[in-house]
């Protein structure tokens, strides 16, 4: 018989003090998987790129679209879905080629690159409507 996952799913409107709301979430679930304060640290900040990315960039700030975030856990490992209602389709490669062309001195993208190298597991997605971040970082 296998285990069953934990999960923890939200929707709000593409405001940033939501944001908070959803590191709140993050730290009760830190609480119960005991994540040590280095690796919660990296954790909260992909989050807050993540959801920043999405209300800002993915839904441009428009109240009318909702963000959608969820949490899922096990133990071994933290995995955070967040979910856009933006209409633009997003080319995850130029980005990736701005940011390396440019580095750390580039307006937009630094938020990805942190994910990239903070989080084990990063994927884009871009949807029907909107675009989709799935991050996931092992719990030892």
């Amino acid at each position: 018989m296998s285990k069953k996952e934990n999960a923890i799913s939200m929707f709000f409107k593409s405001n940033l003090k939501y944001t908070e709301l959803s590191v709140l979430v993050l730290a009760f679930i830190k609480k119960i998987l005991e994540i040590g304060d280095d690796e919660f640290f990296k954790i909260e900040i992909s989050l807050r790129e993540a959801i920043n990315n999405a209300i800002v960039h993915g839904n441009q700030n428009d109240l009318t679209k909702l963000v959608f975030v969820e949490f899922i856990w096990e133990k071994s490992f933290l995995r955070m879905r967040i979910r856009d209602e933006g209409k633009q389709k997003i080319n995850l490669n130029q980005i990736l080629e701005k940011i390396n062309s440019c580095g750390l001195l580039s307006s937009n993208g630094r938020g990805i690159m942190i994910i990239k190298s903070y989080m084990d597991k990063f994927e884009f997605r871009c949807l029907n409507r909107g675009s989709e971040v799935l991050m996931e970082k092992k719990l030892s």
